[in-house]
């Protein structure tokens, strides 16, 4: 595949968890990928994970085109320059996947009666507000191209609450990622970009499996149709599915990714 003729996309949250799982997979398939993270090297942060390297170095060693940045979604200055960095190294992207975010706090705190205003901001700046600023401004860039693609990243929990009732503070912000991602669609659709949010149930990533050993009495037994907990491997193949050509009449969606909860 010549240089011209691959698709590029920035991931953000993406040197470790889900989004480096979603790097890592599109760079395996042909893929360009710059990736966004408040720190490059974050894997180190979580040996329960199986990253043993950067992940610039690894997207390279698959093939890519990678590039990366240490900035936060919340610094809408920050993420400019980003984009000016990538409008001269590409000129355009085909896509954009925003992944940054995450939760705070205990697996069972922040119950809906007694959440922290303080804490909720907290997951508004990081979850909806960030994902907000990076489509701005990366927007143009996905404007260059035809048939420019959105992933955002809800979660079960902004679709029902927990079995415990806690973690509101987080569920509320993804409820808010997905219909942000809904209006999204409706607003970009008839420029040919479309949006798609994926909603994950659990999915074993690094920080996910530290709170649960450490809280073990806050998390439910594993109750879906498969009777497991999910992968980043098992949630990569979607988020590549929502930005190539085969899923060019779906738009607007939130689509839970739980193994049948």
């Amino acid at each position: 595949m010549s240089p011209s003729e691959r698709r590029r996309v920035l991931v953000t949250g993406g040197a470790r968890g889900l989004g480096r799982a979603f790097a890592e997979h599109l760079a395996g398939a042909g893929w360009d990928v710059a990736v966004l993270d408040l720190d490059l090297d974050g894997y180190r942060e979580f040996p329960e994970e199986p990253f043993t390297a950067p992940v610039v170095d690894v997207l390279r060693e698959l093939g890519a085109d990678a590039v990366g940045f240490e900035a936060s979604v919340t610094d809408r200055a920050a993420l400019d320059a980003v984009a000016a960095e990538l409008r001269a190294r590409w000129g355009s992207l085909d896509g954009l996947v925003c992944n940054a975010g995450g939760g705070s706090g205990e697996l069972d705190g922040n119950r809906a009666s007694e959440v922290s205003p303080a804490d909720l901001a907290e997951m508004l700046e990081r979850n909806l507000l960030g994902t907000v600023r990076t489509v701005q401004a990366h927007l143009g860039l996905l404007r260059a191209t035809p048939g420019g693609a959105i992933v955002t990243m809800s979660s079960l929990n902004g679709i029902e609450p927990t079995e415990h009732g806690g973690y509101a503070h987080y569920g509320v912000a993804k409820a808010a990622v997905a219909h942000y991602s809904r209006y999204l669609a409706k607003d970009l659709g008839p420029e040919g970009i479309r949006v798609n949010c994926i909603a994950p149930g659990p999915i074993a990533t690094g920080r996910l499996l530290r709170r649960m050993a450490e809280r073990p009495e806050a998390n439910a037994n594993v109750r879906n149709a498969l009777g497991r907990l999910g992968t980043p491997a098992d949630v990569a193949p979607l988020v590549r599915f929502l930005l190539e050509p085969g899923s060019e009449y779906l738009t607007g969606q939130v689509l839970r990714i739980d193994g049948g909860l």
